[in-house]
């Protein structure tokens, strides 16, 4: 493997010592964490999976290393099972005869927190370890992503504006960190800090995968769908083989379907968009639903989406899936299985804790209420319930491009809805997007369906 992994010295020397005396799963610890952060398999390395395999067998006992395979594996959310609980008190009883550093006990405490659901807390956690050790890529990754499940990001900018000051260009995962800060800047609206930053990312690296990404956002968000294409398209040879490229295709079917490309859009679903994680699940049915308001009809695709909901459903880790799981069994007609997924869900809001059934119940229960209204053609019912919870959407997670789709389907619900005060809103929210956008062809397409419905 490669000389410049950090050993057991080097991570001292980054003032992160590990306890473990084994050289080899402290590189094989590095190498999993620069693969992770940097969105990139590494031919040498074996890619993710055999670099865990082989820092686990050089050292059984590495408390750092269980955790992070641990964090990666039963990272989502509350996961009640006696294997988890097996999993936490056994790296806990390592750790405590090993008497491990007093920021490694913070890793165990935070993992322990996100299995039982306490996603905030966690995230507090992630926060301390990075006030004494600002370079934990670790910490910084864990808390990064708990933030954007939980809608979090002036916290997530707060965090990254404070990381940042530890880092050098010569510290390992800066150009990381710097496209971890343009995505928070991004998502707090600050378009033209988060291309500075993005551009400083790849000034370091020019394939970086966060930088590349929040480059998709800001054009989508500044309305420049040509310039936002050309950019991912000058840039393809770097995030093609990246373990975010579905999600940034994603955003180039977005770039077709905001231009009214409907043909090009699904070309770049069936080419680009594979299904093979949670994120990608999320975005394939967000695109597909998205192409229902426009009339694209693409039951065969839907089909292909829905042979993968048995892989989420049933886990209720993340509401923003479950609403994704929802859309899916709506629009492949399985009205009896989203009758299932409701009333489990009211099930689990009921008998569980933790900071995703709270979501769930104080958001996610009246968006589905207004997806179901919506499907069954009561466009007022479905108005009212979404309109109820709007302020408080960047709750449910995702990004603010992810979350469009909600804001989409409230627009199209009060559009068809016969309360004149419904046309009042949707005038009011198409007036707000146009506002933030050069061009907004989607939100010409929708203002057209208002005035026609008004008339």
């Amino acid at each position: 493997m490669k000389t410049a992994w950090r050993d057991c010295k080097g991570w001292r020397d980054a003032h992160l010592p590990m306890t473990s005396a084994s050289d080899e799963a402290s590189k094989w610890f590095d190498a999993s964490l620069t693969q992770i952060t940097s969105m990139y398999a590494d031919d040498e390395a074996g890619g993710v999976a055999n670099s865990f395999k082989n820092m686990i067998e050089a050292d059984p006992d590495f408390v750092m290393g269980q955790v992070f395979v641990n964090s990666m594996k039963f990272g989502g959310s509350k996961t009640e099972t006696e294997e988890v609980h097996k999993m936490v008190d056994n790296i806990s009883a390592v750790a405590s005869k090993q008497k491990v550093t007093e920021r490694e006990s913070k890793h165990v405490a935070a993992l322990k927190l996100v299995t039982e659901g306490k996603l905030v807390e966690a995230a507090e956690v992630y926060r301390a370890i990075l006030a004494e050790s600002p370079t934990d890529l670790l910490a910084c990754l864990l808390a990064f992503f708990k933030y954007y499940e939980l809608g979090m990001f002036k916290e997530m900018l707060d965090m990254m504006k404070s990381v940042v000051k530890g880092y050098t260009p010569e510290t390992p995962g800066y150009s990381t960190v710097l496209g971890w800060k343009a995505f928070a800047h991004e998502e707090n609206c600050q378009l033209n800090e988060a291309e500075e930053e993005a551009y400083k990312s790849l000034a370091v690296s020019p394939r970086e995968t966060f930088a590349i990404h929040t480059m998709a956002h800001v054009h989508l968000e500044k309305g420049m769908y040509d310039a936002g294409l050309a950019f991912l398209q000058s840039k393809e040879k770097y995030w093609a083989n990246c373990s975010l490229a579905c999600h940034i295709a994603w955003h180039e079917a977005l770039f077709h379907l905001e231009k009214g490309q409907f043909d090009d859009a699904v070309q770049t679903f069936d080419d680009k968009v594979k299904i093979i994680n949670r994120g990608n699940f999320n975005d394939a049915a967000s695109l597909l639903y998205r192409l229902s308001f426009e009339g694209v009809r693409v039951p065969e695709k839907w089909r292909g989406v829905l042979e993968l909901v048995d892989k989420f459903s049933g886990h209720h880790t993340w509401i923003y899936t479950d609403l994704h799981i929802l859309f899916t069994l709506y629009r492949a007609g399985e009205r009896e299985r989203a009758n299932e997924l409701l009333e489990a869900l009211k099930e689990y809001v009921t008998n569980n804790k933790g900071t995703n059934a709270q979501v769930t119940h104080d958001v996610g229960m009246p968006l589905c209420a207004g997806i179901t209204a919506f499907e069954e053609e009561h466009y007022e019912t479905a108005t009212n319930c979404l309109k109820s919870v709007y302020d408080s959407l960047q709750r449910i997670g995702g990004s603010n491009a992810q979350r469009d789709t909600f804001v989409q389907l409230l627009l199209h619900s009060a559009i068809r809805s016969p309360n004149p005060d419904h046309k009042a809103l949707a005038r009011t929210l198409l007036a707000e997007r146009k506002a933030r956008r050069v061009a907004d062809p989607l939100g010409d397409r929708l203002q057209r369906g208002l005035e026609e419905s008004s008339d």
